[in-house]
């Protein structure tokens, strides 16, 4: 089975992208009946799943409901559609494509240095924040970002 993804190497200044591949080099569950997922999915499913988790404590290094940082996040909700995303927002950054603000569509990412989200539409985003603040969804607060579009 073919599954879109993402696959890349860590390290060396490599980047990842969104590549067609089998599904067993993406998901390391595939074949074995665990985490299988319909890669297709809408910036609103990315939302519904994303806010599920409103509430949530930042935890530094965190990737699990019990508490997220921002990549952990992020890496999270994406692989509930079945897409895999690296696990900084460093590596985040170089998966998919850059779009305008003007083009951003719920369910993008946003990305500045050090920092990464979800876009949900009318300049606002989701996101794990910092230590002793729970994940919830705002206006965006920092200029500049860098809208990513993922799996599209």
């Amino acid at each position: 089975m073919m599954r879109r993804g993402v696959i890349g190497m860590v390290g060396a200044g490599l980047a990842c992208g969104v590549i067609a591949a089998p599904a067993s080099a993406i998901d390391p569950h595939a074949g074995d009946g665990a985490h299988t997922h319909d890669p297709s999915y809408s910036g609103n499913a990315i939302l519904d799943i994303a806010r599920q988790y409103v509430g949530v404590p930042y935890v530094w290094g965190g990737s699990t409901p019990a508490g997220f940082d921002c990549s952990g996040f992020t890496m999270h909700v994406f692989a509930q559609v079945g897409i895999y995303l690296p696990r900084t927002s460093g590596e985040q950054r170089y998966v998919g494509y850059v779009v305008s603000a003007a083009e951003a569509r719920p369910g993008d990412l946003i990305w500045w240095p050090g920092h990464v989200a979800i876009y949900t539409g009318n300049g606002n985003h989701i996101a794990a924040r910092a230590p002793g603040t729970l994940l919830h969804e705002s206006p965006i607060w920092r200029a500049d970002p860098t809208f990513i579009r993922v799996g599209d």
